[in-house]
């Protein structure tokens, strides 16, 4: 062992031929590095300096050295399939963006310093603020995993400041009937479906099977694995008589189909018995045709329904969470029902509009009524007059 300027043991010298070896442990990880120097003093010195490093935080071991930007990408896939995770494309787009700026880069030459400027430079190229968010997240990702297999010892800072451009909307009950009028016979059981239980239209309605269908039990069950979140979800459609309805008929339906056809057909949703993969052309040209009224013989449509204008399915999630809040059920019913794990998205989505400030505020005029206070400001008035 070697003594150094602190007073400490710390490290050893082996001598390698002519060159002196330095040997040290970081967190009980040992590491081996040449000195480059074939005196021992020198190499001494040395050991000394990576001792002063590590004191500071500023030590990166040699084997760190080396991890570059694109090990940390083949860290986080292979996180996300050993977890089964079913964002890995979503994540593969992040990593494109991150890609352009920090490709061939070493891994400890990605500071903070240069992650924000990152952050500006997409910024700048007009890149949403809830996107870039997703991009730090995912580096933020890789660099954990890196830091949990021991490739290296820390991670820059990374920040992902609130998204103030979160998108806030949502369905009033009669914009969804005109919408749902407007759609085709295939995706109308899917957009009830999503509207009444706030699940996620692409990875979480249009794969449901009918295995997960219990109509003895009155419920729908997505098991754990199948869900973003990765845990499994319970709702009861048979209290909801239109949701019921509507998915027995869909089973009827489905039945006379397979029976016709000699065909098994495992999805709930389907066109003709097929998947449902692009529902997006048909979702835009129903929403356009709602949001509009033609009078006879017009040839240009009155706009009557501008709210449904630039609409997505996932604002039946911000939907359904609104509606569940107002019906009264708790919140951790609610979160259990839609499948949001944390209370801050659940927040998040609970959009309250004009009107529900304009129900709040009818309440608290009954309060005044019943002689609250309105009794006591009449009073106040009619004396002030006096």
């Amino acid at each position: 062992m070697i003594t150094t300027t602190s007073g400490r043991p710390f490290g050893s010298l082996r001598l390698r031929g002519r060159v002196w070896w330095l040997r040290y442990r970081i967190g009980g990880v040992a590491h081996e590095e040449s000195s480059g120097s074939t005196s021992r003093p020198a190499a001494a010195k040395l050991l000394a300096n990576i001792e002063a490093r590590l004191d500071l935080g500023a030590h990166v071991a040699p084997h760190a050295r080396n991890v570059t930007f694109a090990n940390l990408e083949q860290l986080l896939r292979t996180h996300y399939v050993v977890a089964g995770l079913r964002s890995l494309k979503r994540a593969e787009g992040a990593l494109a963006h991150l890609r352009d700026a920090f490709g061939g880069m070493r891994a400890v030459s990605i500071t903070a310093d240069r992650i924000v400027t990152y952050e500006a430079d997409r910024l700048s190229a007009g890149a949403a603020r809830a996107t870039i968010n997703f991009e730090l997240a995912t580096l933020r990702k890789a660099f954990n995993e890196a830091v949990r297999l021991g490739r290296l010892p820390t991670r820059p800072q990374i920040k992902t400041p609130l998204a103030r451009n979160a998108r806030k909307g949502f369905f009033e009950a009669e914009d969804f009937r005109a919408l749902l009028a407007e759609l085709p016979a295939y995706l109308q059981p899917v957009m009830q479906f999503a509207y009444s239980t706030g699940w996620r239209v692409r990875s979480e309605v249009l794969p449901l099977t009918w295995d997960r269908v219990d109509f003895a039990a009155g419920v729908v069950r997505l098991e754990p694995n199948t869900t973003k979140s990765g845990e499994g979800r319970t709702f009861p459609f048979d209290v909801l008589p239109d949701l019921a309805a509507m998915l027995t008929a869909q089973r009827v339906a489905t039945s006379a189909l397979e029976r016709a056809t000699g065909q098994i057909i495992p999805v709930v949703f389907h066109r003709g018995g097929a998947p449902i993969k692009d529902y997006y052309h048909a979702w835009d040209t129903a929403c356009t045709r709602a949001a509009t009224s033609k009078k006879a013989g017009a040839t240009l449509g009155v706009l009557v329904r501008p709210q449904l204008l630039g609409r997505i399915a996932h604002d039946f999630r911000r939907t359904a969470v609104r509606n569940l809040v107002r019906a009264g059920v708790s919140e951790r019913v609610a979160m259990d029902l839609t499948g949001h794990k944390t209370r801050s998205v659940f927040d998040r989505y609970n959009v309250t509009s004009e009107a529900d400030l304009r129900a709040g505020i009818s309440k608290l005029a009954d309060f005044h009524a019943r002689g609250h206070l309105g009794g006591q400001l009449g009073i106040r008035l009619v004396s002030g007059a006096e």
